[in-house]
């Protein structure tokens, strides 16, 4: 009995031995799963004060700094009021300013525009990259006109694409890239007129259309500028080297017929420009003056890749302009071989506003020199057909 007794108070011994480690243990799961995701967050590296900024957030959110392969810097974007969206500061602040710019426009974007812009079917990961396109002005476009995602999408790939002319392109049902051109580029045939001017922001693209309403900086110089190994009739005899090589390589042929070409001018800087401008408008009035000189910032000549011809006849006295003469018949039909286009036609003063130059030839490359002249088309017309293939953006007031 006595054995019976013993063995009796053993198993109960065992038994409040395990229940209590299995109590304790229960209790220490529960801990451990009740503050898991905030011992997730210490893992990962963020201390104490961080871990309770980031558990106020949502799972969701909590969750994506759980993925995030870097831990952020949460300190850096709490040195100003914020609402709390570290993720997206992070994702915006590449050359965005200042921490308070950055925090300004995530915060006001989230507040005014994230939801809306969510029930018009833009998805957290679009909206993000809109951010780094877009201002908040243009986020008004797109939620005070309830423009769905699926509308809006076909535009956002087009250079140049205005998106305060959104709500025109899609009502007008053009083509994405017509819709555009015809909208917000339509001063690009100069027979229509606008008060908007624009910046052309990469130069050195060899089909770049440039005129009165686009320009470039005035600080832009081309790179590889060499003189043209030619006869000169002045100075200016500068282009960029794969203009300069090509027009070498139309002057011998055309010596090979007897021919002799000559570069009258060439490459010119914005203050030489300037200085030609000023000039004209001393002398015509403004309209006729307008018509024969570009604005500086506007100019083919800033681009090195625009020359003045002449010819040896001209210059020897045998003849009195460059369009009279034997050299021109042969540039006007055998340019485009080289790469170089009769940029100002006399049929096409109206499409390009430039009165007719004879003289003026603007490279452009083979390939789209050939499509031009074989389809008789000037760079403005080309360029309304098929759009820009370099960044264009409205000018600032």
């Amino acid at each position: 009995m006595k054995k019976q007794r013993r063995r009796k108070k053993q198993r109960h011994r065992v038994l409040k031995t395990v229940v209590g480690i299995s109590i304790c243990l229960a209790v220490v799961i529960g801990v451990i799963a009740f503050n898991w995701t905030g011992i997730q967050l210490g893992i990962k590296g963020y201390d104490r004060d961080d871990r309770a900024t980031l558990l106020a957030l949502s799972e969701e959110e909590i969750q994506e700094y759980l993925s995030l392969d870097e831990i952020i810097d949460l300190a850096k974007w709490d040195q100003v009021n914020n609402q709390h969206h570290y993720y997206d500061y992070e994702l915006y602040s590449s050359d965005n300013g200042s921490v308070e710019d950055v925090v300004s426009y995530v915060d006001e974007f989230y507040s005014n525009y994230h939801t809306k812009l969510k029930e018009l079917g833009y998805d957290l990961e679009t909206q993000r990259s809109l951010m780094k396109q877009l201002s908040l002005d243009d986020f008004g476009v797109l939620a005070d006109n309830q423009l769905e995602w699926n509308q809006v999408e076909p535009y956002l790939s087009i250079n140049g694409r205005l998106i305060e002319d959104l709500p025109q392109y899609i009502q007008s049902g053009l083509e994405p890239v017509e819709a555009v051109m015809n909208i917000s580029y339509s001063i690009i045939d100069s027979r229509n007129s606008s008060d908007r001017k624009y910046v052309l922001e990469d130069p050195s693209n060899t089909a770049l259309l440039i005129k009165k309403g686009f320009s470039i900086s005035k600080d832009y110089v081309p790179e590889n500028l060499v003189e043209v190994n030619i006869p000169t009739a002045t100075t200016n005899n500068k282009m960029r080297s794969d203009a300069a090589k090509a027009l070498e390589t139309m002057y011998e042929d055309a010596k090979k017929e007897g021919l002799t070409l000559a570069v009258n001018s060439a490459y010119r800087s914005y203050e030489e420009q300037q200085k030609i401008y000023d000039e004209y408008f001393r002398i015509y009035d403004e309209v006729t003056a307008a018509s024969l000189v570009a604005v500086p910032g506007t100019s083919e000549h800033q681009l090195g890749l625009s020359v003045d011809l002449t010819s040896q006849s001209v210059i020897d006295g045998q003849y009195g302009v460059f369009g009279s003469t034997p050299e021109y018949q042969w540039v006007i039909k055998n340019a485009y071989k080289y790469g170089f286009i009769l940029r100002y036609p006399s049929d096409k003063i109206d499409i390009t506003g430039i009165a007719n130059e004879p003289w003026h030839y603007r490279y452009v490359g083979v390939k789209l020199a050939t499509k031009l002249y074989e389809e008789g088309l000037t760079l403005e017309e080309y360029t309304l057909q098929n759009g820009f293939d370099y960044p264009v953006s409205l000018m600032e007031n």
